[in-house]
């Protein structure tokens, strides 16, 4: 017990003279961070579409980052960390949080590109139904896009909720465990967020076109996610490898999507540009067509209509299926 208490004093008298440059350099990376996901963002709104990004790197993603707020905020060393905040200075207090701001604020930076998968998901979908504009995969796989949007969402909500409140009861009730809980919980962000750019790649891959994957983000995150796993190694430590590895393996994979991204904008520009025609007369399925015209809700949305419930008269159809987009 005396030695904690003289461990927590040091680190205490440590945190209690800030360095200045590290305070600078860290909030230079979070305002890298969202310089790097404001393009991110701006292409899909841009488009108004979700086409491009792949359903499981948002799921694995969006997993991968609760992990690592559940990871950083159960360290004991997070704990020591807010418990010098009672004695030391304000600007001392949160120069020796921003390691777990930067964390918090990166994963907040991708759920609101989750919240926007969702929305442009089912956005898409509608205009594809009212012929306002074709997407890129056809009607089918729009739809089915649109319904998975909101099953990840709910799956990765309710995976939060569960992690976080583990992770309450282990800091409160079981300390002695917390170390453990927190390398498990940066294995599991580890292979989250390797596997995560695999099926990204292969989307871009099948497409063979970013779609509204940012080019731009991607080149400015790349060297963010190297950078900053160097900035949680010196903050850290080796032994703190579960909170730094993440970005290290992030980084790796970013790169091959960027290689893969470049090529394909070579490509384009060597071809004359192909006006795409999509004739629903052939591809647009019916079962579809009720998807959602009412409104905009998942309840009131035909998201998994009655299969034995015609969606269209006869007469609308026949006009449907002789009209081409």
């Amino acid at each position: 017990m005396a030695s904690t208490m003289s461990d927590t004093s040091q680190r205490c008298a440590e945190l209690s003279e800030p360095s200045i440059p590290q305070f600078v350099i860290s909030c230079l990376l979070m305002a890298w961070l969202f310089a790097a996901n404001f393009p991110q963002w701006a292409r899909i709104a841009s488009r108004k579409s979700a086409e491009g990004l792949s359903t499981l790197y948002i799921l694995l993603g969006s997993l991968s980052g609760v992990c690592a707020v559940g990871n950083i905020l159960v360290l004991p060393s997070t704990d020591v960390d807010m418990e010098c905040c009672r004695t030391n200075s304000a600007f001392a207090c949160i120069n020796g949080l921003l390691g777990i701001l930067q964390v918090i604020f990166g994963i907040a930076c991708f759920w609101v590109v989750l919240f926007m998968y969702v929305y442009y998901s089912e956005e898409e979908a509608d205009a594809e139904i009212h012929h306002r504009r074709a997407s890129i995969s056809g009607p089918q796989r729009t739809f089915r896009r649109a319904r998975r949007a909101w099953i990840v969402l709910i799956v990765v909500c309710c995976f939060a909720f569960t992690i976080l409140l583990i992770s309450a009861i282990i800091v409160r009730r079981f300390p002695w465990v917390a170390q453990t809980w927190a390398d498990t919980l940066g294995v599991g962000v580890a292979l989250l967020a390797c596997v995560q750019w695999l099926p990204q790649v292969l989307t871009t891959w099948h497409l063979k076109t970013l779609g509204s994957l940012s080019l731009l983000s991607l080149a400015i995150s790349t060297p963010y996610s190297w950078i900053f796993g160097i900035s949680m190694i010196m903050r850290v430590g080796i032994q703190g490898w579960s909170v730094w590895i993440v970005y290290m393996l992030v980084g790796t994979m970013q790169l091959v999507l960027i290689a893969t991204g470049v090529a394909y904008k070579i490509r384009d520009s060597r071809q004359p540009p192909v006006v795409e025609h999509h004739d629903y007369g052939g591809n647009f399925n019916p079962y579809f067509a009720g998807w959602n015209e009412s409104s905009r809700s998942i309840v009131s949305s035909n998201i998994a209509p009655d299969e034995q419930r015609p969606l269209l008269s006869t007469q609308r159809h026949s006009e449907m299926v002789q009209t081409p987009f």
